[in-house]
């Protein structure tokens, strides 16, 4: 199981420049990628979308990628952006016969004019090198949703334990609920006729009674549903839309329970079964 939120970020050195790859992700309904990425690599999104898609399913992703070059290739670049903008300058003025007088700042301000990134340029920068930073800083970042995915997993099998023992004690007290009922019944009807009770009517109400708050097919569909959610739990790969909708079906089943049987001592159990399904419901919605 894993989590659709996670975050890596790997900073390797190379001899001219340092990658730094950083990945992180929120929940989503389906898989949303955001890039970050130099733009003087065209290539490199379309080599790492691939990578992401098959190891992730579901989640807001975003990807940042930076490179920084180091001082001696700084100063080459410094050195072919001098020498490129001092060029277009005399074409300018050979062009337009003038006679300009530029600063080195101000040839080195002409790349805002002709491109934040462009500098890039002039080092060499294998795009296979960002990719192989980037499948690093992507096995660490599975590696963090997984491990949020296991405490998750650890969690939400305590609920589902929780779940069970309740729908155990409503079906335990199911029973004694009809007794009740037909001991009460049998009081009001003695005290209405003088003591005179018609037995085979008491016996007919009581099972018009527990007919009426038979849930036997709700704890049922309950445990089976409760099945499949253990499975996904326990098993792999992405499960998250499933369990959603495992999670909706109890809370409707065990609504059902608490509008059948009135009584307070399934009524609390079924508030337990409500707040348990709610925190999973919560945690469903972080899992991939």
């Amino acid at each position: 199981m894993n989590s659709m939120t996670g975050y890596a970020l790997k900073t390797v050195e190379f001899d001219d420049y340092t990658v730094h790859c950083e990945i992180k992700s929120l929940n989503n309904r389906f898989l949303e990628l955001k890039f970050r990425l130099p733009p003087y690599v065209p290539e490199l999104e379309q080599m790492i979308r691939g990578r992401i898609k098959a190891e992730i399913k579901r989640g807001k992703v975003e990807v940042y990628v930076r490179v920084e070059a180091k001082e001696k290739s700084e100063l080459e670049i410094i050195k072919a952006l001098l020498l490129k903008y001092h060029g277009i300058v005399k074409e300018i003025e050979e062009t337009c016969d003038l006679a300009l007088q530029v600063s080195v700042s101000e040839l080195l301000a002409m790349r805002n004019i002709l491109g934040h990134h462009e500098e890039y340029s002039y080092i060499e920068l294998p795009a296979e090198r960002i990719v192989g930073v980037f499948d690093e800083t992507l096995a660490a970042f599975s590696e963090s949703r997984h491990t949020e995915g296991e405490h998750t997993k650890k969690d939400i099998g305590r609920h589902i334990e929780d779940l069970k023992s309740s729908l155990y004690r409503i079906e335990e007290e199911c029973p004694a609920i009809v007794e009740r009922y037909t001991s009460h019944l049998k009081e009001k009807i003695s005290e209405l006729v003088d003591g005179k009770v018609d037995e085979t009517r008491l016996m007919m109400e009581a099972a018009i009674y527990a007919g009426k708050m038979d849930i036997a097919e709700e704890i049922s569909r309950i445990n089976g549903h409760l099945k499949r959610l253990e499975g996904l739990v326990c098993g792999n790969g992405s499960c998250g839309r499933e369990m959603d909708f495992l999670v909706q079906e109890l809370l409707r089943e065990t609504n059902t329970i608490g509008s059948k049987v009135g009584d307070y001592t399934v009524s609390g159990e079924v508030v337990n079964m409500k707040t348990v399904l709610d925190k999973i419901k919560e945690q469903v919605r972080n899992i991939e």
